[in-house]
């Protein structure tokens, strides 16, 4: 800053960095070195898991406020419209443990349809979930060899 007050220019730029034994003298090398070193320092890896666990509770314990004050397209509550075309996508997979078939939904009336729609945006505004729905079979395939 002084120098530039002064009117000299100085471009002091990182010419070369040493990463072990190597020595890296691009500036995309330099720069992706440089932020990889600085994620690493950063990254919660660092920390002890006693303090890890206890970070972690304490996050859990913050109430998660889903009803926002903006009007992004993304914070709005679901459309009928937006509901049958996602189901019209849906493909025919299996049930969960609900029993409820995508093919079930799809044939659904209009007024289940709006039923079912005013219990998606209740869920998306106050983030209950049937507990039924947080619950999946995995059936793991081995990979042919």
């Amino acid at each position: 800053m002084v120098q530039k007050i002064k009117g000299k220019n100085s471009k002091a730029t990182v010419k070369h960095l040493k990463d072990g034994n190597d020595l890296l003298t691009s500036e995309k090398n330099t720069a992706n070195k440089l932020g990889e070193t600085f994620a690493k320092s950063s990254s919660c890896n660092n920390y002890r898991e006693e303090f890890k666990k206890m970070l972690k509770k304490q996050k859990e314990k913050i109430k998660l406020n889903f009803k926002s004050k903006n009007g992004e397209n993304f914070n709005k509550l679901f459309s009928l419209e937006e509901l049958r075309t996602s189901l019209s996508k849906a493909h025919y997979t299996a049930c969960g443990p609900d029993n409820i078939h995508y093919q079930l939904l799809k044939h659904l009336p209009n007024s289940s349809l709006e039923a079912l729609l005013q219990l998606m945006n209740n869920i998306w505004e106050y983030g209950n979930l049937p507990s039924i729905w947080k619950l999946a079979t995995v059936v793991p395939i081995p990979k042919p060899i």
